[in-house]
């Protein structure tokens, strides 16, 4: 969702200007209803943009400011990591943005990308070759460098895919916590209407324009989520549109998955950086009325290929793999050996300062200094509500990973107008098992909310939290 999206007939932005689009009180802004795909959107794949480009809705920009959706939380922009490239290539120029129709499938994104990322180089080798003092400089012919986040990852695969040369023309790919084997946090946004939580409204009109987007539909888990007692099963089509989705957009996701583990295509110089130490939803569980409800643990699988039990009871053995709260780990570096990781949450890792440092030195060809993940300390992590909150409400935060709370803090600013909130106090939660610090927030007025954790030892954490008026 980090593209900003008009209406190609009319110029009215769809997508990612407005934040009264969410934070309103009336449900009859038809921004979503205009959102929902269409059905040539639809159906639509590589072929179709070769064949006939969609126009209906255009990307005309990267996300300029915060943004957030329910489950799938907050989202910064791309901002910094553009403007920290641009410093170090040999001309502004060098380094191109790439917005795209995030509701439309990968397949046709990767279309749209191998086009455009082959014009650029095209543009850039000629620019090189008219400037002396550059040639001068090496030899070397211009190659590509992608830097990913998220969905964008997968977009960059399929156009490598469709597009064989351009791989070849590629030096480097950094993705940062792209779901190679999706995130079970898409089931929980298509089935919204049974979250039973405010404002009603937002979540009615999200959940519908989910429920017909290509694009969320590539993002559903390929691998065994859903616990059924004794057994760990994928998901299928009928499960769902059970759920709240389209199964015939969730048949097409689901066998690509299938296709992608039956021929893996692995992508050239690629090093993921993935997000650590968050509690993330790995896995989900069917309650009565197709209500389902996020687990935070996963199912190991052997070698065989069967799942890991418990010796004694037989029963599938439980390992919680964390992630950067949308994306678990293992989805993250899904058959890569190059990783990096970092604390941080999903929508906030592309202005995280070691994700910066990494993609500028993967770009510069430095040593990445990667940071391996610590097995004996399970780091700082940030739970938010992930469906947002109501005006005069307690927002209850919750930090875990910590001995103590001493020398950290834990702050609450207003996203949009940088307003500082009251400071926070962190005490121990009693309820928690795993021995979580809790602190209570209440918002005076909707808003987007920057929740950040600073530690001392790492890079700040922050979270957004979108907060609306009550329900009418």
């Amino acid at each position: 969702m980090g593209s900003v999206l008009q209406e190609t007939t009319t110029g009215r932005p769809l997508w990612g200007v407005d934040l009264r689009m969410l934070t309103g009180t009336a449900a009859d802004d038809d921004r979503f209803s205009v959102l929902q795909a269409d059905e040539l959107e639809r159906a639509a794949d590589a072929d179709t943009f070769r064949r006939n480009p969609l126009t209906r809705v255009r990307a005309t920009g990267l996300l300029a400011k915060p943004w957030w959706l329910p489950v799938l939380e907050g989202l910064d922009p791309y901002t910094q990591t553009v403007d920290s490239l641009r410093k170090v290539v040999l001309a502004p120029e060098a380094v191109a943005a790439f917005p795209y129709d995030w509701r439309l499938s990968v397949a046709y994104n990767g279309a749209v990308l191998a086009r455009t990322a082959r014009a650029h180089l095209t543009r850039w080798r000629d620019q090189v070759a008219s400037r002396s003092e550059w040639r001068a400089a090496g030899e070397r012919q211009p190659r590509l460098v992608f830097a990913a986040h998220s969905m964008g990852g997968l977009v960059v695969r399929a156009a490598m895919e469709q597009d064989p040369e351009l791989a070849a023309d590629t030096r480097a790919v950094v993705t940062v916590g792209t779901p190679f084997l999706g995130s079970a946090k898409t089931v929980l946004t298509l089935n919204l209407l049974c979250a039973g939580a405010r404002p009603r409204w937002l979540l009615r009109q999200v959940q519908a324009m989910a429920a017909t987007l290509p694009g969320v539909h590539d993002l559903l888990p390929g691998y065994r989520c859903l616990d059924i007692g004794l057994d760990i099963a994928r998901l299928t089509p009928s499960d769902v549109a059970r759920f709240g989705g389209d199964r015939d957009l969730a048949a097409r996701s689901l066998d690509e998955h299938t296709r992608r583990w039956e021929q893996p295509f692995a992508m050239p110089g690629h090093r993921a950086v993935v997000g650590e130490a968050q509690a993330t939803v790995q896995t989900l569980a069917e309650l009565p009325q197709a209500i389902v409800v996020g687990r935070r643990h996963a199912f190991d699988v052997g070698d065989d290929g069967e799942l890991v039990r418990d010796p004694a009871s037989g029963v599938p053995a439980r390992r919680d793999t964390r992630g950067d709260g949308t994306v678990h780990l293992p989805s993250a570096q899904a058959g890569i050996t190059a990783v990096t990781y970092v604390f941080g949450q999903h929508g906030t890792l592309m202005r995280h300062d070691e994700v910066l440092r990494q993609i500028r030195n993967i770009t510069l060809e430095r040593a990445s200094g990667a940071r391996m993940a610590d097995s004996n300390k399970a780091g700082a992590g940030l739970e938010t509500p992930y469906l947002g909150g109501s005006v005069g409400q307690p927002l209850t935060l919750h930090v875990t990973g910590l001995l103590n709370p001493a020398g950290v803090s834990l702050t609450v600013r207003s996203a949009t107008s940088g307003r500082l909130g009251h400071p926070l106090t962190l005490r121990r939660d009693i309820d928690r098992p795993d021995g979580a610090f809790a602190s209570r927030f209440i918002p005076d007025a909707p808003d987007l909310y920057r929740v950040t954790l600073d530690t001392g030892a790492d890079v700040p954490i922050t979270q957004l939290i979108l907060v609306t008026p009550p329900d009418a």
